[in-house]
Formats: C-alpha cells, sequence, structure tokens
C-alpha cells in the first residue's frame, strides 16, 4: 500500500459483510459483498473494508461518514470519487452524476489512501 494521506476518519456506522469474493483492505465494498465497480445493482459501493479478506469470510465495512480508501490514481480534495472500473475497490475520480463519495484528502499517486466521505452510490441518466 502507498502513503497513507489522512491518518485519521470519522467512522459512525459500519456492517458485517461476509464476502463473496476476495477483498484487500481499504477498498469499495458491493452490496455482493465484493469489490466494487460503477456497474449498478449490486456492484454499487455499499462502504469501505476495514480490513482484507477472502471469500466466506466476515469482515467490517464502514458505511458512515468517512473512511480512508486506497486511490486507483492522483485525486484532488474535493473531488467526487467512484469505484475504479478495473475491479479493485480503489477510489477512482467520479462526477457528480456519478459518484459514491467526496474526497477529504488528496492522493499525488496511485496507492495513496485518501479519507473519503461515504455518499449512497448514485448514477445519473
Amino acid at each position: 500500500m502507498g502513503n497513507l494521506i489522512s491518518p485519521t476518519y470519522d467512522k459512525t456506522h459500519a456492517v458485517t459483510v461476509t464476502l463473496t469474493a476476495p477483498v484487500a483492505a481499504r477498498r469499495f465494498v458491493s452490496y455482493a459483498a465484493a469489490p466494487a465497480t460503477s456497474a449498478g445493482g449490486a456492484a454499487d459501493a455499499r462502504g469501505v473494508s476495514e480490513t482484507e479478506g477472502v471469500a466466506g469470510e466476515a469482515i467490517s465495512v464502514i458505511t458512515g461518514f468517512s473512511a480512508i480508501v486506497e486511490a486507483s490514481a492522483a485525486i484532488a480534495v474535493g473531488a467526487f470519487v467512484k469505484p475504479a472500473t478495473d475491479g479493485s475497490g480503489k477510489a477512482a475520480v467520479g462526477a457528480s452524476g456519478e459518484t459514491c463519495g467526496r474526497a477529504l484528502s488528496a492522493a499525488l499517486a496511485a496507492g495513496d489512501c485518501i479519507e473519503v466521505e461515504l455518499y449512497r452510490h448514485v448514477h445519473s441518466g
């Protein structure tokens, strides 16, 4: 894992999820209990993994206020974020119509970890 750009976050709620696929720590987790994508439906981001886990293992997934997420590329403070398209569950730059959060700190490069304010995953159009 890269630099931990934001060492703090404000976890106000979390759920226990039994994984259906391997998930790394600090990644967006889908309603299908696997790495989240922007494909919609069960692939949407439910929250962020606190630890890594394998299929069949129960892990804590942060769903309320903010969490630390590994970035897939540079992300500016205040940018909308969404899960990366590569299926890794890492944060990528989103848009107001395609987002599951907002960057509260900046990632200078892929692998940096940032604080993300968590939103309900939305798609426009």
